[in-house]
């Protein structure tokens, strides 16, 4: 049986986050990454997945202000988290938090607020076309029934016209 150790250090954590982060984006079961870094750090699996839980997996997914305190700290210590490939999503969301922060005026932000308002002008335009699109449609639509009155019309004037002319045939012959 393992050592019972209290206290964890920033490198054990470290170790510990790195190894789940990566067996998790290896397709691995967070157990595996739990009995290997036990066997790693002298923990017992319970310790390592009890730390994970309670500890590590929310500093992952913490508001931006503590995380950027936290991300601060990181980097003073070691270079690892400019060079780590983003592993998980919680990782993903967070440099995204960290990034529209500290690159408010960059390009792709000024591309993303033009895009945004060229979204709202064409929403915009796309109502007004609807509402011309009905007033046209109820137009067409009066214009169809008055032209399928007028074809009645015609059509009863072309039946009396061929009648009077079966009547004038019958009286000349």
């Amino acid at each position: 049986m393992k050592e019972r150790k209290d206290l964890w250090k920033p490198e054990e954590d470290q170790f510990l986050k790195e190894m789940v982060l990566e067996y998790t984006s290896n397709g691995d079961s967070k157990a595996s990454a739990f009995k290997k870094a036990s066997s790693e750090l002298g923990r017992t699996v319970s310790a390592c997945q009890y730390r994970w839980n309670a500890v590590l997996k929310k500093e992952l997914s913490l508001p931006a202000t503590e995380a950027d305190s936290r991300i601060t700290t990181a980097k003073q210590s070691s270079n690892e988290f400019e060079t780590a490939p983003l592993a998980n999503l919680d990782q993903v969301i967070l440099f995204l938090k960290n990034f529209a922060k500290t690159q408010p005026d960059s390009e792709l932000f000024k591309q993303n607020k033009l895009l945004n308002e060229e979204h709202t002008q064409l929403n915009l335009l796309n109502e007004q076309l609807k509402i011309k699109l009905e007033d046209k449609r109820k137009v067409f639509e009066k214009e169809l029934l008055q032209y399928e009155e007028m074809a009645g019309i015609l059509k009863e004037a072309d039946q009396l016209l061929k009648q009077e002319g079966l009547e004038e045939k019958r009286a000349i012959h």
